[in-house]
């Protein structure tokens, strides 16, 4: 035995050799080394092959505590449960395995084995069979790396495998895969654009580009792609579903709800339309046909945490004591994912919350928000270096050099800060004007800053933002010309339009160089109401600095020492408002806004809420409703456990 391998490698070894009792006994031996996840893993699976089925399934249970998402755990649970003649747990568990890790050919053939009612279950299951036997080994282990969170080295093994196989369409079309789980969409859409150059009639290729281009809001392309897509099958699901999504996505709902309903007509128990469905309706503004669609989709798969959260996030909307109760029961259940897990936890929250019961609303809301913390990569040092880099780079120097250099249009107006501050609130009241139009949180500024970085890797250093001191004035101009042209599938002809991306502020430096006559709007809240707001909201993504109360209080500080940085270098060209002045004096916010926009005063902007415009945001039903001063202090109710925030917190 080569004692140099690595203990795993040595275990696995024992069990390919059928020597059951000494690969456990390495198991004692190497624990300390295995680490937890590894000691628990190759521990059950001896046990199994011991014929220990209930010391295989303890330490299955200790596995899943650490990771409830290792799609491994689960196969193990299924193989155990075969053992144990349980077929009804078996199948669950493989089921769950394949939804954590495609990848795992056994728990296909296991789910095969003992599936025999369900005909389109079992016709997807022989599909992924087939396409997991011929696939290489090297794709097969960027499947499994990528799924279980390991991303650098899936990356690092594809590319590895394209240098050896240039023309391989699947493994580019999983190294796009990557880049976008690394938010790096840029390379992803070139990857499956080039994909298409080769093999133009790949139905899996067209369907992940068309995400892509939604992902990255180009929202106009991926219409015509899924326009097409659709034409060349109208009865292919995935193709139904991307033209709906990208129908609603570009405002055009009667449509959407038209091809909502095609789905459902073919598959009826379709949770996630129903759940796009109700989307819809909230975004239009159909609040009735809104909690429709969300409870038929928790009545048709109770386990759906999707659809409670989304009721939740109504804002409007409170809880029934027997669905309170339900939920209490569901969210420990064992077979309710992470991700459907946390959804529950931050919808009761919502519910504990509308009854008063603070102490239990705080506990889900900080277990919702735990479980999507051991997922996220944020890290507050990394990004207190990121706005000391702007600091350092955008100085007033630079701004008197490059004045005037970039694009001569002044239509843009951001609006930015934290996000759940009051910037849905300014957006609304700005496009009731009549010279104003709403558009969306664009991506394009971030996009942009992403593209300057040229970061092909995690292991490439950032050119941005040191890359703005050496831009010249028509690159500048070309970069700020281009966003104009990006934003035009969003707008009619109106003259201004808004930016509400509130992450826009970590790049005021880059919006000034290339859109020198933007408006930028900062919008502000008192630093406890602001922070709380964004721990008891489950943002779709993108917000991961809301997880934690710590990284909330350092994010706001950052956010605070950045603005006043803007404001330093760029004196009177961002107007700075507080949420706190526009609830209590509103008609003189409002003429403040205007008088700063440049924009003739309008009466309907101060009837904002009568507006039928959609709004995509959270407070979308909040602001179809006149000013209120209600939640101004209310993490007052929460205050007992907010220490980390409150003792975190500089401003």
């Amino acid at each position: 035995m080569n004692q140099n391998a690595e203990p795993a490698k040595i275990i696995e070894n024992s069990l390919k050799n059928k020597e059951f009792k000494n690969a456990l006994s390495l198991c004692k031996k190497y624990s300390s080394s295995l680490g937890e996840k590894d000691f628990y893993y190759l521990t059950s699976v001896c046990y199994r092959y011991l014929n220990e089925s209930k010391k295989a399934l303890i330490n299955l249970d200790k596995l899943i505590q650490i990771d409830p998402n290792y799609g491994r755990a689960y196969q193990e649970i299924g193989h155990t449960n075969v053992l144990l003649k349980d077929k009804n747990k078996a199948l669950k568990a493989y089921l769950r395995a394949v939804r954590h890790n495609p990848s795992l050919q056994s728990s296909w053939l296991g789910i095969l084995s003992l599936e025999n009612k369900n005909e389109e279950l079992i016709k997807f299951v022989e599909q992924n069979v087939i396409y997991l036997k011929n696939l290489p080994p090297e794709l097969k282990t960027v499947i499994s790396f990528t799924h279980e969170g390991k991303l650098s080295r899936a990356d690092r093994i594809c590319r590895e495998y394209l240098r050896d196989h240039p023309h391989d369409i699947e493994a580019m079309r999983l190294l796009a895969n990557i880049g976008r789980d690394l938010n790096i969409y840029e390379d992803a859409e070139f990857l499956l654009e080039s994909a298409l150059l080769f093999d133009p009639n790949n139905a899996k290729i067209k369907y992940d580009y068309i995400n892509i281009l939604t992902k990255r809001q180009k929202y106009g392309e991926a219409l015509f792609h899924a326009q097409n897509f659709y034409d060349e099958d109208p009865s292919n699901i995935n193709a139904m579903k991307l033209l709906s999504t990208a129908l609603f996505r570009t405002d055009r709902y009667k449509e959407a709800i038209k091809i909502y309903n095609d789905i459902l007509e073919l598959e009826p128990n379709n949770t996630d339309v129903m759940l796009s469905k109700g989307h819809l309706y909230k975004t239009s503004g159909e609040l009735d046909k809104s909690i429709e669609s969300y409870k038929k989709a928790y009545q048709t798969d109770k386990y759906f945490g999707d659809s409670y959260w989304s009721l939740a996030n109504l804002k409007t909307y409170k809880f029934s004591d027997k669905e309170v109760k339900s939920l209490d029961k569901m969210v420990n259940d064992v077979y309710v994912s992470e991700d459907e897990r946390a959804f529950m936890h931050f919808a009761l929250g919502k519910a504990y919350e509308d009854l008063n019961e603070y102490k239990k609303s705080f506990k889900h809301y900080k277990e919702g928000n735990l479980i999507k913390k051991n997922k996220s990569l944020f890290n507050t040092s990394d990004f207190t270096k990121e706005c000391q880099n702007q600091i350092d780079v955008c100085t007033k120097d630079l701004f008197e050099m490059k004045k005037s250099w970039g694009s001569e249009s002044n239509a843009p107006i951001f609006i930015l800060g934290l996000p759940r501050v009051g910037s849905t609130l300014i957006e609304q009241i700005l496009s009731s004007h009549s010279l104003v139009e709403p558009t969306h949180e664009l991506p394009n500024i971030i996009s942009t800053a992403l593209r300057l970085n040229e970061r092909k890797s995690q292991d490439i250093s950032s050119r941005y933002p040191d890359i703005l001191l050496s831009l010249s004035a028509p690159q500048l101009k070309l970069i700020g010309d281009k966003y104009i042209s990006d934003s035009e599938v969003f707008r009619t002809d109106k003259p201004y339009f808004i930016d509400k991306m509130p992450n826009n502020f970590r790049h005021i430096g880059l919006i000034k160089l290339i859109l020198p006559n933007a408006k930028i709007i900062d919008i502000r809240r008192a630093s406890m109401s602001a922070c709380f707001s964004c721990f008891k909201q489950l943002f779709a993504e993108g917000q991961e600095f809301t997880y934690d109360l710590k990284d909330l209080a350092g994010y706001y500080n950052n956010y605070v020492e950045l603005m006043d940085h803007w404001n330093g270098v760029l004196p009177d060209q961002i107007l700075s408002i507080s949420y706190e002045d526009v609830v209590n004096n509103f008609e003189e916010s409002v003429r403040k806004i205007l008088e700063y926009c440049e924009i003739p005063f309008e009466q309907q902007c101060l009837e904002f809420y009568k507006s039928k415009r959609s709004v995509k945001t959270p407070s979308a039903e909040q602001v179809r409703q006149p000013i209120y001063t209600s939640g101004m202090d209310y993490w007052k109710n929460y205050e007992p456990y907010l220490d980390d925030l409150k003792n975190n917190l500089k401003y």
